[in-house]
């Protein structure tokens, strides 16, 4: 029945359309940066930290040891400092000189962060996608992979499928996580308890527009789709039209939007990155993405590879990243593995991610907080199969 309601839509649509991104204004030493940035600052000493400092000062010179602060000691042990930092990737060694690694953390922190306007213009970069080769190029590392290989295949989730009515509650509990998650991260304010209320209950929390009541409404319909139908999807160019669809519904002034690709410019408000403008061209990423998407034999890879270009790309008038985060669990709800809920990921950490890519190519800083937040939700996600198989009840809050 979707199938045949959505057909008509899946063309391409000419809408002319503004995304946002939060803007991301704040300096490197401000008290609310990233975790990852705070674990490699706790790395450095102070005098270290100082030498960092200086080279952020002027981030494209090249200094030598004559150019750093005085700090009252022999060449020497600054040298080691130089040397561990390096070694750290902080720094590059140019001959006698150094220079800011702009590939690190610490230098795309400051970097990004700064106002859009202090940044050049970044085009899209079709050679992004064009130069991955499925099995081939992985934007996940071998050690990320194989951490996620140990904590997302859940045991016992196929005996726990037998259990009717215990383990439609799981489910239930991924589509509040999923659902409440993902709707945050759109800027709509709503709490974990009114999310659980307003998708069990129907009881509506005070304080959301139409609009957000929506879009929460919206995410239920799409990660319910993906529980029932997850066997049988693929990151497909009709599987992702229909996900897009039932996201955006409701949402669009032109109906016709829904579900389609855009054909007109996009800008993204915080960000100086600018996807592709050429419809055509547009066209062909998308099937480009769609077909590498499902060569990829690695589920992990290939929702990560879905995480990061979806939203690159941009194909739709809105609600791309919406999709992507519906889409990127196709693989993992395929290969009966624990699915990813967001729940645990901040989203400066997410949108800053995002906009390493966008801008500088950088796929670490997301892949980084991606593992680290799956580690969590799986675990609560094989907790619960682990309770429901040893005879354990989940019961709601109402009910007890």
């Amino acid at each position: 029945m979707l199938q045949d309601k959505l057909q008509s839509c899946h063309k391409i649509c000419n809408i002319v359309t503004i995304r946002t991104l939060p803007m991301l204004h704040f300096k490197l030493h401000a008290c609310n940066i990233t975790s990852n940035i705070m674990k490699r600052k706790r790395m450095l000493t102070t005098r270290q930290q100082s030498i960092l400092d200086s080279f952020l000062e002027s981030p494209d010179a090249a200094k030598s040891i004559s150019d750093l602060p005085d700090f009252g000691l022999e060449r020497t042990t600054v040298f080691r400092d130089l040397r561990k930092m390096v070694d750290s990737g902080l720094l590059l060694a140019k001959g006698k000189s150094y220079q800011l690694n702009k590939r690190s953390d610490a230098y795309l922190e400051w970097d990004l962060t700064r106002p859009p306007h202090q940044r050049s213009v970044v085009p899209y970069n079709p050679s992004f996608l064009a130069d991955y080769q499925p099995n081939t190029t992985f934007m996940l590392s071998a050690e990320q992979l194989q951490a996620m290989e140990r904590i997302g295949a859940v045991s016992g989730l196929s005996a726990a499928k037998g259990l009717g009515k215990n383990y439609e509650r799981v489910l239930a509990s991924l589509l509040i996580d999923l659902t409440h998650a993902s709707s945050n991260l759109e800027n709509v304010q709503i709490s974990w308890l009114d999310t659980k209320t307003l998708l069990e209950f129907g009881e509506r929390p005070g304080g959301l527009t139409e609009t957000q009541m929506r879009i929460v409404l919206n995410h239920k319909n799409a990660i319910a789709y993906l529980m029932e139908h997850g066997q049988d999807l693929s990151i497909a160019r009709k599987d992702l039209m229909d996900i897009h669809s039932l996201l955006i519904t409701g949402l669009l002034k032109d109906a016709s939007a829904v579900g389609c690709l855009r054909k007109a410019i996009v800008k993204i408000d915080g960000s100086q990155y600018l996807p592709p403008d050429n419809p055509h061209q547009l066209n062909e990423a998308f099937e480009e993405f769609c077909q590498k998407a499902q060569e990829i034999a690695n589920p992990y890879e290939q929702a990560f590879f879905a995480m990061v270009f979806l939203p690159y790309l941009q194909p739709f008038q809105d609600g791309n990243k919406r999709t992507s985060r519906i889409v990127m669990n196709i693989p993992l709800v395929r290969n009966e593995l624990a699915p990813f809920s967001f729940s645990d990921m901040g989203k400066r950490e997410y949108m800053f991610g995002l906009l390493a890519f966008y801008e500088r190519g950088v796929p670490g800083i997301l892949a980084k907080s991606f593992v680290a937040a799956y580690a969590r939700s799986a675990g609560r996600y094989a907790d619960m199969i682990q309770h429901v198989n040893a005879g354990g009840i989940l019961s709601t809050i109402s009910e007890n």
